[in-house]
C-alpha cells in the first residue's frame, strides 16, 4: 500500500488508527470531573490564592499530543518506507547479474540490490527475469518470491565470463538492471539500455610479473579501473593462509601499474607462497607463486673452509649448480641446521645419518645425498631404497662393459622432458636391490635399466639419493648442464608436498582450486587434467579451474587472467544510466518512528506534572536523585568500556570469549574461562588476571592468546567490519578457537557442515584443516594428550594443516574447530563446584578437559618450541607431579 509517497509493507496496521476516537474518550473522562459540594465553613478560603492546581479534565493540548503519540506507534507499526523515485519500477524488471569473477568483491552489495528490485516488483505484482551470465539455462520471468530464492543461491565463478550476450527479444518491453563490478576484459557495451550498477570505488588490482632481488622481491600491480584506490596493501601469505609480510603499493595519478618491493629474509622469503591485497575477497587479486618463484634455502655440508683447491672438492659441484636458482650456505652441519635450511645436500664424504638429520627430514626438510666409497662399504637405514654392498664399477680395466650412458626420463619422474646430452656417462655406481619398491621409487636410470637417481618420503620430508658422487670421480655427469637441470627440478619439493601420482602423470592435474573470493579449496571432482602442451596458454574457464595444478612433483599455478592489461572499465551506452549500489535501497521510517514516540512517552510524563500542578516539586534537590538513578538504566559509552577493558588486558593477561547474545550461553563460556583462569594460575607459571567477554568488531582482540567462540546453528554472518576484524586478529598471531558443542547431534546432519559455523566462516581466512596429528604441539604444549574431550569426548579437532609452513605464527594454527562442547568441561570453579554433568564418553573426562584447555592456553601463548624433543624428558617428569584437586575430578 503507498500513500503519499511512502510505502507501507504492513498496512492493516494502520487500522488502529480507528482507536483514536477510543482513546480520547478514554481521556476525556480521566480523571472524573469534581462535583461541586457547598461547605459554609470553607468561605474564609475564598480569598487565599492557591500554589497548585488540580485541573478539572486533561487538558486539550495533552489530549492531543497523546493521541499523536498512538497514532506514532500505529504508523510505525505499519513499517512505513520512502523510496528513492528513479528506484520504482514502472515494467517488469529484467535484472542481469554479472556472476564474473571480478564481482566478487562486491557480490553481497550486488545481491542486496537485487533483492530490493525484485521486492519493489513483489509489492507492484510484477514479475521479475533474473539472467546469471553464467548460467546457461533460458531466462524467463518468473513470481518476484521466486527470483528471490534463486538469488540466495547465486555465487560468482572463479574465472572471466566471456562472450556473454543477451537476446534483444528477452529484455522488451521491460525494465532493465545490470548488476556489474564495473570492468571487464569486453571492449563493446553488453547492455545497450538500462540501469548499470557500478560501484563507487573499486578497490580490484591485478597482479602482474614478480621478480626476486637480493633483498626480497618485487611484485607489480595493475590498477584496471580509474576509480581506483591510490593506495592499498599488499599481503605476502604463507602455504598455510598466514601473513608473512604487508607492504603498501601507491599509485601515481593516472597510472595503471605500480610496483611493490618486499624485503625479507631467505628464510621468510622462501616461505612465501601467494600474495594478495588486502582487504578484497577476489582470485583476480590474488598472486599464487609456484615453482618458478622462491629461492629456497639450502644448506651444503661441507668439513672445511679451505677453497685453495675447489675442482677437488665435491661440494663445489652441488654448490655451482644450485646458486643461480637458490640461496646456498656452505659449513659443518650444525651450523647448518641452525639456519633452517629447507634442502640438505649431503656430499658422500660429509655423509651422517644421526638423529639430527632423521628429524630435519622427518619435519619436513629435504635431504639431497650423493654416493661415495663410505656408503659402498656400509649401508644405513636413511636411504630411499636398499643397496647393494660395494661399488659397480663400468668401463674400467677389467670391465666387462663400457661406461652407461642415462636412459630417457620417464613421464612419472620430475625430471620428465629433459634432453640426455650423448656425452654423459656413468663409470661406477651404487647399486639398488632390484624389487618392485626400487622401480616405483626410481626416478632416473641408465641404459641397462639400473637406478641412478632415487627417492622416497621419510615423514614429512623426502630423501634424494644420486647413485654416483657429487664430483666427476664416478660420473661426468656433475660437468654437464644436466646435472644443473636436475638439481633444479629438485628445489621444488622444498616447497611441494606428497601428492598421490595421476594416470596420466605427463599432464596436468588440478591440485588446489583458487575459488572465486581467494581462498584455495579441494578440487571440483570430475575435472580432467590438462595437457603438457596446452597447459602454457590455457585460460580458467569452468573446465580448467585457476589454482595449483602438479605434474608429479613439479607444481604449476593457472592465473585467473594471463593478461591484466585486458581488463577495463566497461563502455556505457548513451541509452544507459549509470547507478551506485544503494540507491534503490529501502528507506524505513519505521525505527525513527518509534523513536519519537518513545522520546514523546518521556515528555508525556513531564507534561502529566505540568498539568496536574505539581513540577513546583521539581526543585534542584529533589531533582539530583532522580537524574542519578535516571544514568543507571543508560549504558556507559561503549568506546570509554572499550578503552577500559583494553587498558586492563594490555596491564595483565585475560582470556576472551565472544558473546553470542545468548545469556545462558555467554554465562557458561563467561564461567568456563574463569574456571580454567583458575586451573592455569594453579597448575603453570600462566597467571591470567581475568576474563573479558568481547564481540567479533571489539578492539584490542590482539590483546588475547585466544578467542573462546561458541557456535550455534543459528549463529548469523559476520559484518564486514567484523569479518576484517577477526582476519586482522589472526593475522596477527592470534588463535580463534570454534565450538560448534554439538557432538551429541552431530550424526543428525549427516555430514553437511554445521549451517552456523559455515555463515560464520564465510569470508574469514581460514587455511586448509586437518585433524590433529598424534605429534602435534597441541597434543604434548603441556600435558601429553590424545583426547580433547568437553561435554563429549569423541569429537573429531581440525588445526591447520602443515603447520611448519605456517610463517610468522611460529607454528600455531590460526583456528582450532571442534564439537565437543569444551566450556561445559571448563566449567568448574573452586567456589561453585561443576556448573555442567558431561556424558562420560571416557575415564576421567573432566580432568582431561581441563587438562585441554590448559595445553591450548600453553599452545597458543608459546608457540612450537615443544615440537623440540629435547623437552620430552621434562614432560615426562611434570606429569609425574601432583595437580590441584579438582572440585568433582571424575576418576
Amino acid at each position: 500500500m503507498s500513500f503519499a509517497g511512502l510505502t507501507f509493507l504492513t498496512p492493516l496496521v494502520l487500522l488502529g488508527l480507528l482507536t483514536l476516537p477510543i482513546v480520547w474518550w478514554i481521556l476525556r473522562i480521566s480523571p472524573p470531573k469534581p462535583r461541586e459540594q457547598i461547605f459554609p465553613p470553607l468561605r474564609i478560603l475564598e480569598g487565599v490564592q492557591a500554589e497548585e492546581e488540580t485541573p478539572a479534565g486533561t487538558p486539550l493540548w495533552l489530549l492531543l499530543f497523546r493521541l499523536l503519540m498512538v497514532a506514532l506507534v500505529a504508523i510505525a507499526l505499519a513499517r512505513p518506507i520512502i523510496q528513492a523515485a528513479e528506484g520504482v519500477t514502472a515494467q517488469r524488471p529484467t535484472i542481469i547479474i554479472d556472476q564474473s569473477v571480478l564481482s566478487a568483491p562486491i557480490w553481497e552489495d550486488m545481491i542486496d540490490e537485487a533483492e530490493v528490485i525484485a521486492r519493489e516488483a513483489q509489492r507492484n505484482n510484477l514479475e521479475v527475469q533474473l539472467i546469471p551470465t553464467a548460467s546457461d539455462e533460458t531466462p524467463t520471468f518468473k513470481p518476484a518470491r521466486e527470483a528471490i530464492e534463486v538469488l540466495k543461491t547465486l555465487q560468482p565463478v572463479n574465472y572471466l565470463v566471456e562472450n556473454f550476450s543477451v537476446d534483444p527479444d528477452l529484455i522488451e518491453n521491460s525494465d532493465i538492471a545490470f548488476l556489474t563490478s564495473g570492468i571487464s576484459n569486453n571492449e563493446t557495451a553488453l547492455v545497450e539500455r538500462g540501469d548499470i550498477f557500478i560501484p563507487a570505488v573499486q578497490t580490484i588490482l591485478l597482479p602482474g610479473d614478480v621478480r626476486e632481488t637480493a633483498q626480497g622481491f618485487d611484485s607489480d600491480w595493475f590498477r584496471p579501473s580509474s576509480r581506483g584506490a591510490g593506495t592499498q596493501t599488499i599481503e605476502a601469505l604463507g602455504q598455510g593462509g598466514g601473513v608473512i609480510a604487508a607492504e603498501d603499493i601507491s599509485f601515481a595519478p593516472g597510472a595503471d601499474l605500480a610496483t611493490v618491493s618486499f624485503t625479507l629474509p631467505a628464510q621468510l622469503r622462501s616461505r612465501v607462497a601467494r600474495l594478495r591485497v588486502a582487504g578484497v575477497r577476489s582470485a583476480v587479486s590474488v598472486k599464487l607463486l609456484d615453482d618458478s618463484f622462491g629461492r629456497p634455502l639450502v644448506a651444503v655440508l661441507r668439513a672445511t673452509a679451505d677453497t685453495s683447491s675447489p675442482l677437488l672438492s665435491e661440494p663445489f659441484y652441488a654448490k655451482q649448480a644450485l646458486e643461480p636458482f637458490a640461496d646456498v650456505f656452505e659449513g659443518d652441519l650444525e651450523s647448518m641446521l641452525a639456519v633452517q635450511p629447507s634442502i640438505l645436500v649431503m656430499p658422500d664424504s660429509q655423509r651422517d645419518d644421526g638423529d639430527a638429520v632423521r628429524e630435519f627430514v622427518e619435519s619436513g626438510g629435504v635431504l639431497i645425498r650423493f654416493a661415495g666409497p663410505r656408503l659402498a662399504k656400509r649401508n644405513d637405514s636413511l636411504l630411499p631404497v636398499t643397496l647393494r654392498d660395494g661399488e659397480r664399477g663400468i668401463g674400467g680395466a677389467l670391465a666387462w662393459e663400457d661406461p652407461q650412458m642415462l636412459a630417457e626420463f620417464s613421464g612419472d619422474s620430475p625430471f620428465s622432458g629433459l634432453a640426455v646430452p650423448e656425452d654423459v656417462t656413468v663409470s661406477k655406481q651404487v647399486m639398488a636391490e632390484p624389487g618392485i619398491e626400487t622401480d616405483t621409487r626410481t626416478w632416473a636410470r641408465l641404459e641397462d635399466g639400473s637406478p641412478i637417481v632415487t627417492s622416497a618420503p621419510f615423514g614429512q620430508g623426502r630423501v634424494v639419493l644420486f647413485h654416483v658422487t657429487a664430483g666427476p670421480d664416478w660420473s661426468n655427469l656433475a660437468l654437464s648442464g644436466l646435472y644443473v637441470d636436475m638439481l633444479q627440478r629438485i628445489l621444488p619439493l622444498a616447497k611441494g608436498r606428497a601428492v598421490e601420482p595421476t594416470e596420466s602423470a605427463a599432464d596436468w592435474q588440478l591440485d588446489r582450486e583458487l575459488d572465486a573470493f581467494g581462498r584455495l579449496q579441494s578440487p571440483t571432482p570430475g575435472l580432467a587434467p590438462v595437457s603438457d602442451i596446452a597447459f602454457a596458454t590455457v585460460t580458467a574457464s569452468a573446465d580448467t579451474p585457476p589454482g595449483y595444478y602438479r605434474q608429479g612433483t613439479r607444481q604449476s599455478a593457472l592465473p585467473v587472467i594471463r593478461d591484466a592489461g585486458s581488463v577495463k572499465d566497461i563502455p556505457i551506452s548513451s541509452a544507459s544510466t549509470r547507478r551506485s549500489y544503494g540507491e534503490t535501497a529501502d528507506r524505513s521510517l519505521t525505527g525513527k518512528l518509534l523513536g519519537f514516540a518513545l522520546a514523546a512517552l518521556a515528555l508525556d510524563a513531564l507534561f502529566a506534572l505540568m498539568a496536574s500542578g505539581r513540577l513546583a516539586y521539581l526543585k534542584p534537590q529533589r531533582v539530583a536523585p532522580l537524574l542519578l538513578a535516571g544514568l543507571l538504566f543508560f549504558p556507559v559509552d561503549s568506546f570509554a568500556q572499550d578503552e577500559t577493558r583494553i587498558l586492563e588486558a594490555a596491564n595483565g593477561l585475560h582470556l576472551a570469549y565472544i558473546e553470542t547474545g545468548d545469556v545462558r550461553r555467554d554465562e557458561l563460556s563467561r564461567v568456563a574461562l574463569e574456571g580454567l583462569k583458575e586451573q592455569l594460575n594453579g597448575r603453570t607459571t600462566i597467571e591470567p588476571a581475568g576474563v573479558h567477554g568481547v564481540t567479533p568488531d571489539s578492539k584490542g582482540l590482539e590483546m588475547y592468546p585466544f578467542l573462546y567462540w561458541p557456535i550455534r546453528r543459528d549463529s548469523a554472518a559476520l559484518t564486514p567490519e567484523a569479518r576484517a576484524n577477526i582476519n586482522a586478529y589472526m593475522n596477527a598471531g592470534g588463535t580463534v578457537v570454534f565450538d560448534t558443542g554439538d557432538e551429541g547431534d552431530r550424526a543428525l546432519r549427516a555430514g553437511q557442515p554445521h549451517p552456523g559455523l559455515q555463515r560464520v566462516s564465510e569470508g574469514l581466512d581460514i587455511p586448509r584443516l586437518t585433524e590433529v596429528p598424534t605429534d602435534h604441539v597441541l597434543t604434548k604444549s603441556f600435558y601429553l594428550l590424545q583426547v580433547y574431550p568437553g561435554r563429549w569426548a569423541n569429537g573429531p579437532v581440525y588445526v591447520q594443516a602443515a603447520e611448519n609452513s605456517a610463517g610468522g605464527r611460529d607454528g600455531v594454527s590460526p583456528v582450532i574447530i571442534g564439537s565437543n562442547d569444551w566450556a561445559a568441561g571448563w566449567a568448574v570453579t573452586y567456589a561453585e563446584g561443576a556448573l555442567v554433568d558431561l556424558e562420560k564418553d571416557i575415564p576421567r573426562q573432566r580432568e582431561m578437559a581441563i587438562r585441554f584447555g590448559v595445553n591450548v592456553a600453553m599452545y597458543t601463548l608459546s608457540g612450537n618450541y615443544k615440537a623440540d624433543q629435547v623437552h620430552a624428558a621434562a614432560l615426562v617428569e611434570r606429569l609425574g607431579q601432583g595437580n590441584q584437586p579438582l572440585p568433582t575430578e571424575i576418576d
